[in-house]
């Protein structure tokens, strides 16, 4: 995976860590942009994921009908018999391996993504979210939507969440109160914008962070507002298609 260095990015980055109304937690997220150009890396995974699953073919045929049955059940990508269904896999783990280059998420299995049903309840949820802990008006104001969807065209992607089991979390030892990780898929962009956030609560745990991962954004002192005016048309369509959602 090739990463993108976008510039509009590398703002918002820089509002998405703050610290929550509540003054002991932080929020850190950043938002990231990947080529699905396959570099050497990547080969190699590839072909350890291909032959990984025709090891499991193999297996599978040792197996009773019911237990074979099981090996056939449809993953969030459509069928794993399916070449494109195993390439979105591959997709997705090789962009948590460029994000994340200390950890090797090689053994990840489909079944632990989920396909979000639509973009705009991915986007709900993210704003929401954001929100109950206290986003800073910089953020709330900064189009945020409309920055994504210049990069990755929100209308055209499919999205997919990964919940980490808690002896494979990537952000084990930072022990957040929460996170996510969302990504919005473009098939025929062939680019990937990777949303990953987490909210930490030990104070020491922050000290290990690197002064460019805190950059504090502004406290939000006021209530949490439940919903925002659309700033552009993308967000006025969102808003309509999930009942008066929120929208940045």
């Amino acid at each position: 995976m090739k990463y993108l260095d976008i510039e509009s990015f590398r703002a918002l980055n820089s509002q998405l860590s703050f610290p929550t109304t509540s003054g002991d937690r932080h929020v850190l997220g950043r938002i990231e942009a990947y080529s699905c150009k396959v570099a050497g890396a990547d080969k190699k995974l590839y072909r350890y994921l291909e032959n990984k699953y025709q090891e499991d073919l193999e297996e599978a045929k040792t197996l009773s009908p019911e237990q074979s049955s099981l090996t056939n059940i449809v993953s969030p990508f459509g069928p794993l018999t399916q070449s494109a269904s195993r390439k979105t896999l591959f997709y997705l783990i090789a962009t948590l391996n460029a994000s994340f280059p200390d950890y090797d998420f090689s053994s990840l299995t489909a079944d632990q993504f989920t396909k979000e049903p639509k973009t705009d309840f991915s986007i709900k949820s993210i704003n929401t979210t954001l929100l109950n802990v206290g986003c800073p008006a910089t953020l709330r104001t900064s189009r945020m939507w409309d920055i994504i969807d210049d990069a990755i065209k929100l209308d055209d992607c499919e999205v997919y969440s990964y919940t980490p089991e808690a002896e494979s979390d990537h952000y084990d030892e930072e022990a957040p109160v929460w996170s996510f990780n969302y990504f919005f898929f473009n098939k025929s962009l062939r680019r990937i914008v990777f949303f990953t956030c987490r909210c930490v609560s030990n104070l020491e745990e922050l000290e290990s962070l690197s002064d460019q991962e805190l950059v504090f954004g502004d406290l939000q002192d006021d209530p949490v507002e439940t919903e925002l005016y659309p700033t552009s048309q993308y967000a006025l369509r969102g808003m309509m298609a999930i009942g008066g959602g929120i929208k940045f």
